[in-house]
């Protein structure tokens, strides 16, 4: 009996193409196009690549909603709800139960065995709730507090820069499991690549915000780096549920920064 010949190697068009797809799959619910070819390690791991990618897609997205609502001349208020209701819907939700999982494990009493096992538990728990209110309240705030030619361009660069810098925390940790779906990006992402991230955050921020995006790019990056060594000292590593909360914990933290200037 012949065996199936075996499958031809991508192409590196197609190797971006599926890098793409997959930081999409991962980042967000937006409904990308069927991959026709088997998923390999290499394209899990290469699909981090593309994560800064996803925040500028997204906040395009978003900034110009912002513009519409300021035209259509809704209230601020009503226009950042609207606008983080937006972007939790656009994410599923992920991040944010990424947070809660990351505050009930990380303020949890016990091992770390302990703490990673009630961040896999689906019950939320009373640190998880309050971590969600926060940060969600604290995007809102700041939001509302934003001069409209403001939000639509902070909101951009809030979720390139909170996309780039999962990059961050993954270059400086290793997996906090022994499985599990983030430990190849995890594990692949190296110290220089953090850097890197990091370079290009503050970057965006310097040429969209200029120096109050310095400044909020600069604390985003502390709390990056803040959790990510507190996670390595509780849990061992990091975990894709760190990543979620990061995710959301330096989207707020620059919105909030930012609107101190204004």
């Amino acid at each position: 009996m012949n065996s199936s010949p075996p499958e031809p190697d991508k192409s590196p068009a197609e190797r971006a193409a599926v890098a793409v797809a997959l930081a999409f799959a991962f980042l967000t619910v937006i409904p990308t196009w069927p991959l026709s070819r088997k998923i390999s390690d290499q394209d899990v791991e290469a699909s981090r690549f593309a994560f800064p990618l996803v925040g500028v897609v997204l906040g395009l997205v978003l900034a110009i909603l912002s513009g519409l609502f300021e035209r259509s001349g809704i209230a601020p208020p009503v226009a950042a709800f609207l606008l983080v209701a937006a972007t939790a819907a656009v994410t599923g939700g992920l991040h944010l139960d990424g947070l809660a999982d990351t505050a009930d494990g990380l303020f949890l009493w016990g091992e770390s065995s302990r703490r990673l096992t009630v961040m896999r538990d689906p019950h939320v728990g009373s640190y998880g709730v309050t971590a969600v209110v926060l940060c969600v309240l604290g995007k809102f705030v700041a939001l509302a507090s934003l001069p409209g030619s403001v939000r639509g361009l902070g909101l951009f660069t809030a979720l390139t820069v909170s996309r780039s810098l999962i990059l961050v925390s993954a270059g400086r940790a290793s997996y906090a499991r022994a499985e599990g779906t983030g430990r190849l990006l995890i594990n692949a992402t190296t110290p220089s690549e953090a850097l890197a991230a990091a370079a290009l955050a503050l970057l965006v921020a310097s040429l969209t915000n200029h120096v109050a995006g310095l400044f909020a790019t600069l604390v985003a990056l502390g709390i990056t780096l803040g959790t990510t060594e507190l996670a390595k000292r509780r849990l061992g590593g990091v975990t894709g549920d760190i990543l979620g909360a990061l995710t959301e914990l330096s989207e707020m933290s620059y919105l909030v920064s930012l609107s101190c200037f204004f």
